[in-house]
């Protein structure tokens, strides 16, 4: 599972998320059939299970190499973004950072550390 912290210190409007994957990987989209089915969008013994602040934000949008949030308004505070991965491949891989800007505002914008991951075999 990825999980992405969010701090804003000001009330926020027109905010995008995005994450990008790792080559190794893929998004569990849980809105196909394709994908493993017994992970829920929300348990209401486990409200917080899909992060904080989850709520505010529209359904995720889910590519073949990132994931996307939008929210027409944040209040300032923490949020925790999740989403889960399968991993696919084998290896060593980049990842690129999360970006987190404000669509009418562009300068308005946050950049997370990049770092590598790695993928091992289960041998």
């Amino acid at each position: 599972q990825v999980q992405l912290t969010l701090v804003l210190e000001n009330d926020s409007y027109y905010l995008m998320v995005e994450d990008q994957i790792p080559a190794g990987a893929e998004i569990l989209d849980t809105r196909l059939k394709t994908s493993r089915q017994d992970l829920e969008e929300y348990q209401a013994a486990a409200p917080f299970k899909n992060g904080w602040g989850w709520w505010y934000f529209n359904t995720p949008l889910v590519l073949d190499d990132r994931v996307t949030w939008a929210v027409n308004f944040l209040p300032a505070g923490t949020y925790q973004l999740t989403y889960t991965i399968s991993l696919a491949h084998p290896g060593e891989y980049q990842v690129l950072p999360a970006r987190a800007w404000q669509v009418y505002f562009p300068e308005v914008q946050a950049i997370s550390a990049g770092e590598k991951f790695v993928i091992e075999t289960g041998d």
